[in-house]
């Protein structure tokens, strides 16, 4: 026959139990209680009999009981009381996890059959690239050699989850393990692109800094500065024969910020125009750009206006990292753009969505004139 404590000690665990479900325990953790709830529920459930110890002597009692049966486990640290009593409790798990369904596995592309055996035991991570690899594929794309991020934005926009896919372009960037992902050189093959290493704005920016890599395009006065590597790659390989670029220039993101002052060593560089990403960073980087040049004396840092509208025509928005701008927030960094896109590159920033220069991508800078009118 159970003690007076024993039945306590049951009596207070249910109770203990009841409020960790109503807090959404499901039983398959451990769940904190501070002392002072265990004492509420301790309170409820205690009536006091003349044979008893105090009340903390039989909530002590209690959870010893509860602790020798390992339903709960006791802090360390105790409230230095008299009677002392645990500063918390932890009561321990009563049923296991369920085991997560192994998602179904895909029709796989002949190129991919060696994933048959590595499905089981990938990671979600791996198995949702995976499968949009395969999606893309499965489509029958068109396999003209792009800059990797421009093909990884092809592959992971068109799957739409946002979510797992914060940034679609750069879904593949810390890919590294895997019998896809670990061997860079099969990767590259198997989505027909090109690793895109470009040289540096810096006071090197007219030296050649890798073998066939200069940014030295022309003998034009004009400095076209991208910030990201794969646009810097595309805009080489589809210029025009006939142009007035001097230079096409990786801004190596917010560098470009500072290292448009080395642009005073250059003397043949009368003018200088910008193309990055939809979002705020995008934004900002050439507007303190065109502050800086501003106070060094250097050409305005103007907006590659043709090539911002292939980016409208051609883009696709996608949930940024950032907030959401305020309207006057928007606003301002949406100024340094030409007029008939400051409305909708406002719009963009107030949505906290974005778009990525990569979408004006080696195929499209290749089919279309319209943006070399910022080549001139």
């Amino acid at each position: 026959m159970a003690t007076r404590i024993e039945r306590l000690a049951e009596a207070l665990y249910q109770k203990l139990t009841e409020w960790a479900t109503a807090r959404r325990w499901t039983g398959t953790t451990r769940k904190n209680v501070p002392i002072d709830e265990v004492r509420r529920c301790f309170h409820i459930i205690y009536q006091r009999r003349s044979s008893d110890g105090t009340a903390t002597e039989m909530l002590r009692d209690s959870l010893s009981v509860l602790t020798a049966r390992a339903l709960i486990v006791p802090a360390r640290a105790t409230d230095a009381e008299r009677i002392p009593l645990p500063t918390k409790i932890r009561i321990v798990p009563v049923t296991a996890r369920s085991p997560k369904a192994m998602p179904r596995m895909p029709r796989w592309h002949p190129l991919l059959y060696s994933l048959e055996d590595a499905w089981p035991t990938a990671t979600d991570k791996q198995r949702v690239r995976y499968q949009a690899i395969n999606t893309w594929l499965l489509s029958n794309p068109d396999t003209t050699v792009v800059p990797l991020r421009e093909r990884t934005l092809e592959i992971f926009s068109a799957a739409g989850d946002e979510e797992a896919f914060p940034f679609p372009e750069k879904a593949l960037d810390d890919m590294r393990e895997g019998p896809l992902f670990g061997d860079q050189a099969r990767l590259l093959n198997l989505l027909h692109a090109v690793a895109t290493p470009p040289p540096l704005l810096s006071r090197r920016v007219l030296e050649e800094v890798a073998e066939n890599q200069w940014t030295c395009v022309g003998k034009g006065d004009l400095l076209l500065v991208v910030e990201n590597s794969a646009t810097w790659w595309s805009l080489v390989r589809s210029l025009p024969e006939t142009h007035n670029v001097g230079h096409i220039a990786w801004g190596l993101g917010a560098s470009f910020m500072a290292s448009v002052r080395s642009i005073v060593d250059h003397n043949e560089i009368r003018r200088i125009r910008y193309f990055g990403d939809l979002d705020l960073s995008g934004l900002r980087i050439p507007s303190i750009a065109q502050r800086a040049a501003c106070t060094a004396d250097l050409p305005q840092v103007l907006p590659a206006a043709g090539l911002y509208t292939e980016l409208f025509a051609t883009g696709r928005s996608w949930q940024a990292r950032d907030p959401a701008a305020d309207e006057d927030q928007a606003q301002a960094l949406a100024a340094w753009l030409p007029e008939e896109h400051r409305d909708a590159a406002a719009e963009l920033l107030m949505q906290g969505r974005r778009m990525a220069q990569e979408w004006v991508g080696y195929r499209h800078l290749s089919n279309t004139r319209k943006w070399h009118a910022d080549l001139l």
